[in-house]
């Protein structure tokens, strides 16, 4: 299975309207592990995009996920910069094949990560759903 699920973290808990299925191959050991571990299940994770991607609130629920996959992934460096080489294979293997992003790939998961790489918030439950939303603007640019 690829290890893509961190982007697929960025994505989930959101009651809206529009959900998208996430195939199975994108689920990874460490999603199912934290899928487990918060009581979150399938359904939760596929109910996590509006229209354009975008993720627009956090929740508590979806924090605890999230946190968790980066944590058992190692996302994050003890000074919490994420982990250029697990971003770039997640936008590559994840984000880009669901946004049907199939020119270019590696050019563009480099741009992607490059320009996103840094991105932060205020309220720190709030960084990765700002993360992944610069990676769909990104991704959407190139």
């Amino acid at each position: 299975m690829h290890s893509n699920i961190f982007y697929c973290v960025l994505l989930i808990g959101f009651q809206q309207v529009f959900s998208l299925e996430f195939p199975d191959e994108l689920y990874d050991k460490h999603s199912l592990e934290c899928m487990k571990k918060v009581n979150v299940d399938k359904a939760f994770v596929n109910k996590v995009m509006d229209e354009d991607f975008h993720i627009s609130k956090i929740t508590p629920k979806l924090n605890e996920f999230m946190e968790c996959v980066a944590a058992s992934k190692n996302a994050l460096n003890e000074a919490g910069k994420m982990n250029r080489d697990i971003l770039y294979n997640d936008v590559l293997n994840g984000l880009l094949p669901l946004m049907n992003k199939t020119k270019d790939q590696v050019e563009i998961a480099n741009k992607v990560t490059d320009e996103c790489i840094d991105v932060i918030h205020e309220h720190t439950e709030n960084r990765f759903m700002h993360l992944h939303n610069c990676l769909v603007d990104a991704a959407n640019k190139h």
